[in-house]
């Protein structure tokens, strides 16, 4: 059996639960959290996903991603997955909130229909200093904040269809203006 999550509506409201291959498989709308890690020297770290994942192998993507179990907040999510995802234990008030938005993607007969809860937080440490998740990750890589959004448009087939799309965009349009207020 599978994770269950909660299925909800354009409203962003919860309409019933069901197991997480269902909801890929169905095209059914979750929720999803995505943390961003800059850092005060204008860096951002992603992702790399893990060749074995159903969508976006091998890909770059944001620092953590994963999915918000029934039941969970959005902000409870996010903190409980970047210490999944990264071995850092964050609270709930070092996650800057980006807003949520809703992102549809299809990757074969992978449906990942969701609203995305988006985070950014600034990290004092390197890529050096996380944890890659077993059998979920491939490592992390460095960007410069400005450099990366030119390898989002000249280079879209490294990066999670998430990233290279309009969702990861705004990510790092909001991380740029963190660090330059």
């Amino acid at each position: 059996m599978s994770e269950i999550l909660d299925i909800v509506n354009d409203n962003d409201e919860v309409i019933g639960q069901a197991e997480r291959d269902r909801v890929h498989r169905e095209g059914l709308v979750c929720r999803l959290v995505y943390v961003c890690f800059y850092t005060a020297n204008r860096e951002i770290i992603l992702q790399k996903r893990s060749n074995t994942k159903k969508n976006d192998p091998g890909k770059l993507t944001t620092t953590v991603s994963g999915h918000v179990a029934s039941g969970q907040s959005y902000l409870e999510a996010a903190v409980r997955e970047t210490v999944e995802e990264s071995g850092i234990e964050v609270s709930a008030d070092n996650l800057k909130e980006l807003g949520v938005v809703r992102a549809d993607y299809v990757q074969g007969d992978y449906l990942s229909n969701a609203m995305r809860g988006l985070f950014a937080y600034e990290f004092e440490g390197t890529a050096a200093d996380l944890k890659v998740e077993d059998g979920d990750g491939a490592g992390f890589e460095t960007f410069n904040v400005d450099e990366l959004e030119g390898e989002l448009l000249s280079n879209p087939d490294r990066f999670a269809v998430v990233l290279a799309d309009e969702v990861g965009k705004s990510v790092v349009r909001n991380v740029k203006k963190l660090l330059d207020s």
